[in-house]
Parts: C-alpha cells; structure tokens; sequence
C-alpha cells in the first residue's frame, strides 16, 4: 500500500498491480479495498494481464486452445507421421505430442534449435500443426511478445513478487520492471513450527487438527492457507480430513469432471463397438445411474433384474449374446423384462452406430448430443447437472475443429471426447472464503497468519521431474537446476507468506508402504533453527528430539488417545471426538459411552466373536427361532447336508436367501458342477427310453449327449472355444465308457424302473417331531424283486470313502442314499443303494451298502441332531471345509468366520454338534 501510494503521480493515471498468481491477487485488492487505494486500478496475475492486451492487439484472432492444437497434431500426424510412422494412431502418441506442442506454443519458437533428431521431429509436427491457423488463431507465445510490446497502456505499474516459472514470463517480469517499481515477495524465513507423521493421512488429520485450533482461537479463514508439492495424495487427502473436520475451503478440485459418474459412463460408451458390446462393463455403467433405465409396464428395470437376467436366466458376454434376450427368444416370467432389455440394448447400439458413422465432426458431435438426450437420465443433484451442462458444451464445441482435425472415427471421437473431459478441472469455494488449498505457487505473495505447507519430504517436495526426451532443456530453456531454485524459491516464499505462524508437515512414511521418507532438503534449516544446532539428514529424528516445535504424531491410535497441546485440543473429525470418548474408557466399559444404537451393537458384535460368546452375531439366533421357516416345507437331502458342512452358510442361503450371481465370463471353460449335471440330463433322457422300451445303443446315447453339449455351450458364451473342444471330448469319453459299464451291469439281471424319480412328501419320524422330505433319485433299478438305487456322482470317489453298512451317513455328512432308499421302499426289498462314480476320473467305482433298520435308526439319529439346531435357531460360522473356493463366505469374510468359529470353545448350545463334527 506504501508503494502504491508513493508511486502515483495521479490519480487520472491508471495503476496496474501484477500479482503472481490469483490467490495473492485476491489479498491485494482486499488490502487496497481497506486502505481505499483501489481507484483506476488492476490487480491481474501475468496471464490475465497477456491476454487483456493481446487480446485488443491481435484481434479478431483468437488464442489457440490446447483442444484445438491437439486437433491440429492429430491432423498433422495423420498427414505425414514422420518418424512416429508406426505409433502415429496410438492414442499416447497424439495425447504426447499435444501436450509437447502447447508447451512450445507457449516457447519463443523464432529462436529455438532441435538437438535431437526425436525434437526436432516434435518441432516439424508443431510447424506443421500451426500453419494453417496463423489466420484466425494466435499462440500464447505471440501473445506474451504483443504484450511486451505494448506495456505503455498498462500506466504506472507495480510487480509483486515476482516468481518467473519460464524465460518467456521472466522477460514480461523484466520488461514490467523496467516500467515501474518491483516488491519482492517476502524474505525467505525460518518455519515456526514441524510436523511429522507416520503417513500422509496422519499428517492431514493432524494439520486438520491444528486448524481447526487456529479457527477456535480467532484466526479469520481467509488467513490460513495449506498448500503441497505434490497433488498426490494431497489434494484428495485435504478435501477428506478438511472436510470431516467441518472446515471451509476453496482450492482446486480434488477430482475433476473425468473421475464423476456422468463424464465416466460417456468416456466408456464411446469405447464400445456398437456390435460387440460387452456385459460387463455396460452393467458397470448402468450401476451409476447416469443411464436411463429399461422400461417395464410397471416401472423401471433396477440393476438387480438385469444383473440376474444377464448372469443367471440368459448368461450374456457381449456382441451376438445380447439377440438371446430378442422377442420370443425368453420364455416365462423373464420375458418382458428381456424384451425390455433388448430394446433398451438396440436403442444404444443405434446411437453409438450414429457417432461411428459420423462424416464430420458437426455431425459426430449431433450424434453425440442424440446419445445424451435419449440414453442418459436428468441429473437430479446440482453436481451431476453441472457436469452434464458441462460435456454438452465440450460436445457443442467439437464443431470448432471441422477442417482442422482429420475425419473423424470411431477413435478419434472418443479420443477428442476424452482429452476434453479429462482437462476440465474445477475448483471448489469461492477465493476468499474460508482456508485455502493449492500446490505451492499459489502461496507466493499471499497475506496470511499461517501458512501451512505440507509433504515437505524428499521426492515430494522437491517435486521429481522425469526428463521428457520430446522436449529437452535445449527447446524449452529450462534446465534441471533451474527447475529446482524455481521450487525453491516458491516453497521459501510461501512459507514466508505467513506472518504469525509458519508450519511445514511430512510423512515419515508411504500410504503405500516402501522405504522411510525423510525431511526434504529446505527443511532442514527450519529444523536446524528450531533444534539450535546442526541436524543430520538421516539422523533427524535424533537430532530433533525433544524439540517443543518440532511435533511427533506417532499414529492415529496415539493422536486419538492422547491430545497434544502443540496441534490444540480440538479434534480432526466428529468420528474422532467419539473415538477420544471411548478411548479414555477401559475396553470392557465402553457399551454406553456413545449414545449410538449403531455403534453399541458393533462393540457387542466384535467383544462376542472375540470371546467366544455365542449370540446373534456368530449364528445364535434362537431368540427369533420361530421365524425359522426352513423346516416348514419339505426340505432336500443335500440342504441338510448343508447345514452340517457350514449352518451359517445355510442361514445365508436359505434363511436370508442371500446368493452369489456368477459372472458369464468370469470361467473361461465348464465348471466340474456343470459338467455333471450335463452327464445328468443326458442319462437321464437315454435311461428314460430304455424304460420306454428303446434297446441299448452307443449312437443314441451319444446322439443324447451332443445335443445336450451344444445347448450348454449356447448357454455359456463365456467358454473359450479350445478349452470347450477338450471338455466335450472328455464329456463324450466319459459317456461313451458308461454305456460300456451301463451294459454290463444290465447283463447281470439289473434292469432300469425309473429316472429323477422325484418325491415331495416323504415324511420321516424323528424323535421331538417328524420333517417331511423332497428330492429325486437319479435312478432305481430293480432285479427278481430286488431295489436298487443310485446316485450319480461326477467327481472322485475319494470323498465318499467313509460310507460302509456301518457309517451310512459318513458320521452323519451325507444323507442322500438313506433317505433315497426310503422314498424306494414301496417296490419291493431288500433296497440296495449305491453312489456310482460315472466318469474316468472317478473310475466308475461303487459306494453303498443294503438298508436295514441299523441303517435307518443312524439315519434318524443323525438327523435328529440336525433338525433340532435348526429349529432352535443354532447355525455357528463353522467354514466349509473344502479345497474348493466359496464365493459367497469370501465375500462375507471367511477369515472372520474362522476366527469366530475357533473362538466358539465351550458353548453348551451347539456342544453336540462339535462333538459329533469337530472343531
């Protein structure tokens, strides 16, 4: 304000202030609106002030985009690639040579040299990119040249703090100071305080700690300012704890339009080919709900119908798969919604085949427009609509580069579409209005009481910059070493920016784990300061120890337990007060403490499953057991034998009806389940003709089994064609080697009754009360009066080993051919009964044994066991013991399950069943 004063020889001159960037632009005018000096005056930063004056100066041309060069270089590599030839339609190679040609557009190209032949290369296709724009368009180059040209329009000038990041803004900043007076920005000073954390997450929590303080103490908002050397992951991690802690902030974005769901879904649609679209990914999409959904006669279609239409009823992939959800292709309840889904599947592919065959780009960005207005929903949310608003704009303007950029293509479209989103960065707040975030040289020249700067460890700040062979410091004028006093001098004049208090934080450590980070090499003279004596760069933390200003935040457990006054008393988050509740409690005291339903029955669930106590939370549900309804309804053999190889994975199943939809691409070939239950449909059919009277024959079996092949592998689009073509050998080697067997066991006397003889009210005693059974034996056979059943079995016999006359149920395990062999009894005796094996692996051995009342009295007893948990409501989290993965105790946790299950020593509720089944 001195200098603004002592400089103006009138009023009626105009008085221009350039700031170095628009945060300190925002203090300037703040300071001089209070000292009433704002009077024909600016306040601009170096790039409003360029483009104020060349834009009078150079009109009617326009300053070139960074879209419209990229369009330029896509037509100039389509033209003539030059050396990059055989990556020229790679989509990096354009992304590249885009961002290497805004560079040089920003360069004094009149005397630049090529040092490599690769650069010069870079220059030929930049030369080549700008030729045919020089008469509507200007580059930033020209512009910054008709600026320095015209300085005498700006009056009086003023440069504060000036920080050049590039020769081309350090001759503005001479040519500037050669008009006026120059104030440097704030000496370089000593922080006043350190912080150091275990990662960076404990490191913003801890800076939203203090804060937090520093706002509880009478700091304005608009004084605090946090800024990094690197975004990653600091921006994101400021937004979060910042946020949680209730602070305002405004700075840049910690995601821009490209990471929101509506820019996501198009970024997606434009990579499919209209004729191979692929289910997953779709589905994907359409789980953001940014799409509209398919319409039914009662509503809408919800991701959960078309997840089960397109996993389960009608297994999709992608491409041809979708014409099975065609009009009377789906029979029964689904039809409709396949219908539906069909048409909404058409209706998409329609529009996505309008943009692919789009001549110019006016009509790919109607195209473009026509797939927003019909596929994606009205945004309810202000964000969401913002965004739309958004991409309909980049869409519009797609038709400025008609004539500049090649044809479009498919690619093309969707490499333009994506350049554009991803480049659209927003910011949050308004400038002025609460604490600021941003990287370091937004803090150059700012008026703050505290300046915060965080990351300040080696690799993060300095910032690494890897060599970009396109651009070497030949072409841009910039060597290595005048990057890093570049840093240098801004991480020194934004600490400085503080006037009371000046913190500089860093992680000890990698969120993603690595080597131990220590403090960056311009710390170290604040820890130097701060110690009062020389501190080494890898002995630190022992030079440093004890220091009041230097701040230890060991780990998040410590920061909540014990508050430390350095960083205030005031917590990061709300979670965090809470968590400070609990922690000045013993564990065993704690239920209570918060008045929260929620947490309250988290610290039960936990304190149960770590003791060993048998509730509500590890399968005890006995308090609601009448809402059990398992029993209620016949119920099948192998359901039973569920619950004795996992009770809380039956409770998920067949109580909470909770299932896990397989992914149709997910098995690249037929699982071992389908495999026999294929083998299955197809005896099932050759048995059922013998019975009708039809003689043994290899053809028809085999005839049997090729249609029953190729209606699986139609169902399963998802197989890979060689791995299919060995399967269906070794299926039909297999069928081949039953009818051999099937025909010898048939010249011993043995002859078919019945196939998938089913029943559904077979009704057993059982001691306390009868259950009423279902199934279907696979088949019954019978000779001189004499009953055989069977039971198919695909696998190895090995499992089946335990079963004699005198283990029936494989101690209590299996219960199929016991109750198989009661539902037979009524065609006569004795009943033999017998798993057979039918496939090679299996050896087409026999397990089984003759039922007598021995066999029916262990049958009942086992039983007995089972029915009389289920109905009290017992069902413990005891795994399945298998080498075969469970997607469904995985996704729940089946490492938990274990713990739990392990935990659960004593219980007298389910002591039979450990005794019986183990532990």
């Amino acid at each position: 304000m001195q200098t603004v004063a002592g400089c103006r020889s009138s009023w009626a001159v105009p008085l221009t202030v350039v700031v170095p960037n628009s945060s300190s632009r925002a203090d300037v005018i703040r300071a001089l609106s209070l000292g009433g000096g704002v009077a024909n005056l600016r306040v601009e930063t170096l790039g409003s002030l360029v483009e104020r004056i060349a834009g009078a100066k150079l009109s009617p041309r326009v300053r070139l985009s960074r879209a419209t060069i990229a369009a330029t270089v896509d037509s100039a590599l389509a033209t003539d690639p030059g050396l990059f030839a055989e990556v020229a339609e790679q989509l990096i190679t354009a992304e590249a040579l885009a961002a290497a040609c805004w560079e040089i557009a920003h360069l004094n190209t009149n005397t630049m040299t090529a040092p490599t032949t690769l650069a010069g290369e870079v220059l030929r296709i930049f030369d080549a990119a700008v030729a045919s724009l020089t008469a509507e368009y200007y580059v930033p180059s020209e512009a910054y040249r008709a600026a320095i040209d015209n300085l005498e329009q700006l009056g009086e000038v003023i440069v504060y703090g000036p920080t050049p990041s590039t020769p081309r803004d350090a001759l503005l900043v001479h040519a500037l100071a050669a008009r006026g007076s120059v104030i440097e920005a704030s000496s370089p000073e000593f922080g006043t305080q350190v912080i150091h954390a275990s990662d960076a997450d404990d490191e913003v929590r801890a800076v939203a700690r203090l804060v937090r303080q520093h706002l509880a103490d009478g700091t304005p908002a608009h004084r605090i300012a946090i800024h990094y050397g690197s975004a990653e992951p600091y921006l994101r991690l400021l937004h979060e704890h910042l946020a949680a802690a209730g602070v305002v902030i405004n700075g840049p974005d910690a995601e821009g339009l490209a990471d929101r769901p509506v820019a996501r879904a198009l970024r997606t649609l434009l990579r499919f080919d209209p004729d191979d679209i692929p289910r997953r990914e779709l589905l994907d999409v359409l789980s953001e709900r940014t799409l509209t959904q398919p319409p039914l006669a009662d509503g809408m279609m919800g991701q959960p119908l078309v997840e089960r239409l397109t996993r389960k009823k009608v297994p999709i992939v992608r491409g041809d798969d979708w014409e099975r959800l065609a009009p009377g292709r789906v029979e029964g309840s689904h039809a409709s919604a396949a219908e539906a889904l069909h048409a909404w599947v058409t209706d998409l592919r329609h529009h996505l085949a309008e943009i692919h065959q789009a001549a110019s780009w006016t009509e790919a960005s109607t195209a473009l427009s026509g797939l927003i207005d019909a596929m994606f929903r009205p945004p309810t949310d202000e964000l969401a609509v913002r965004d739309l608003e958004a991409i309909r704009s980049l869409i519009a303007d797609l038709t400025q580069i008609e004539g500049i950029a090649p044809a479009p293509t498919a690619g093309r479209i969707a490499d333009a579409v994506d350049t554009r989103v991803r480049s659209h960065i927003g910011r949050v707040g308004t400038r002025g209005v609460g604490v600021s975030i941003g990287p370091l040289s937004d803090g150059v020249g700012r008026d703050l009481a505290v300046s915060i700067i965080v990351g300040a460890a080696e690799g993060i700040i300095p910032t690494r910059r890897t060599p970009n062979p396109l651009l070497p410091p030949e072409v841009t004028g910039i060597t290595p070493a005048d990057d890093i006093a570049y840093q240098r001098a801004v991480f020194e004049r934004t600490l400085a920016a503080g006037e009371h208090h000046r913190v500089i934080t860093f992680p000890r450590g990698s969120l993603r784990g690595g080597a131990e980070k220590v403090p960056s090499r311009w710390l170290l003279p604040t820890l130097e300061h701060l110690a009062g004596h020389p501190v080494g760069i890898t002995s630190w933390g022992d030079d440093t120890r004890g220091v009041d200003a230097i701040v230890t935040v060991e780990s998040f457990d410590s920061a909540v337990q014990s508050i430390d006054p350095r960083l205030g008393c005031s917590a990061a988050s709300a979670t965090e007060w809470r968590q400070r509740a609990l922690a000045v409690v013993p564990a065993h005291e704690r239920r209570g403490v918060i008045d929260d339903p929620t947490v309250t029955l988290g610290m039960t669930m936990r304190s149960d499953r770590l003791h060993g106590r048998f509730t509500r939370f590890n399968g005890n549900v006995s308090a609601v057991a009448d809402l059990i309804r398992v029993l209620d309804e016949p119920i099948a053999a192998t359901t039973l034998q569920d619950w004795v190889a996992s009770p809380y994975r039956l409770f998920l199943t067949k109580v909470l009806c909770v299932d896990v939809l397989a992914d149709p691409d997910a098995d690249p070939q037929i699982d071992a389940l389908t495999s026999g239950n294929l083998i299955h449909r197809t005896l099932e059919k050759y048995i059922q003709e013998r019975i009708d009277g039809d003689e043994p024959s290899l053809e028809r079996l085999l005839t049997l089994a090729d249609a029953e092949l190729a209606r699986e592998r139609d169902d399963s689009p998802g197989w890979l064609a060689q791995l299919w073509d060995r399967d269906r050998a070794r299926i039909r080697a297999d069928i081949e080697d039953f009818y051999d067997h099937d025909l010898a066991d048939h010249n011993t006397g043995w002859g078919p009754h019945s196939v998938e003889r089913k029943f559904d009210a077979l009704e057993l005693l059982l001691p306390g009360a009868p259950i009423t059974l279902r199934g279907s034996v696979d088949r019954i056979d019978l000779r001189d009066g004499a009953v055989r059943v069977t039971d198919y079995k695909s696998g190895s016999p090995t499992p089946y080993s335990g079963i004699t006359a005198g283990t029936p149920t494989d101690e209590g395990t299996k219960f199929q051919l016991p109750i198989y062999a009661h539902a037979a009894r009524d065609l006569g005796a004795p009943v033999d009964t017998r798993y057979w094996f039918i496939t090679r692996k299996g050896g087409f051995e026999e397990v089984g044994y003759r039922i007598d009342d021995a066999v029916q009295d262990i049958l009942v007893e086992d039983l007995r066991l089972v029915c009389d948990a289920i109905r009290a409501g017992y069902f413990p989290p005891k795994p399945v013991d298998s080498h075969w993965g469970d997607d469904l105790l995985e996704l729940i946790g089946i490492a938990g399950l274990r713990r739990s299950w392990t935990n659960l020593d004593d219980v007298d509720e389910i002591a039979e069943y450990t005794a019986k089944y183990g532990k």
